[in-house]
């Protein structure tokens, strides 16, 4: 019974070194998958963009061959003639989600 305190001590100590760590915002959105998506979403943008400067209409068809890395996915919220909404997203970024419209692209808690 004497040890108890210290059994409990260090029966917690190695429990809580097996719990999963917490990344922090700034180490989530600086992550390098992180910033290749970010890349991505801005390529997009400026394609979208690029689209509709030459034929007067967003189009999605200019998405096709854009890369994506493993488990990232752009998803198409909503198109307009002068409005669209694209969301990526990435397995590997948990919890955040970059925003592609006219204005820009805004990084989102997902």
């Amino acid at each position: 019974m004497k040890y108890f305190p210290l059994f409990a001590f260090l029966l917690i100590g190695l429990l809580s070194a097996c719990a999963p760590r917490t990344q922090t915002f700034s180490e989530i959105v600086n992550s390098p998958v992180a910033q290749q998506l970010e890349q991505i979403a801005n390529i997009a943008f400026h394609r979208m963009e690029i689209s509709r400067l030459e034929s007067g209409l967003y189009t999605t068809n200019v998405l096709m061959d854009l890369p994506l890395p493993q488990g990232a996915a752009w998803t198409l919220e909503s198109l307009a003639q002068d409005a669209y909404q694209i969301r990526f997203t990435s397995v590997n970024v948990p919890g955040f989600a970059w925003l592609v419209s006219p204005n820009g692209v805004k990084l989102l808690p997902n």
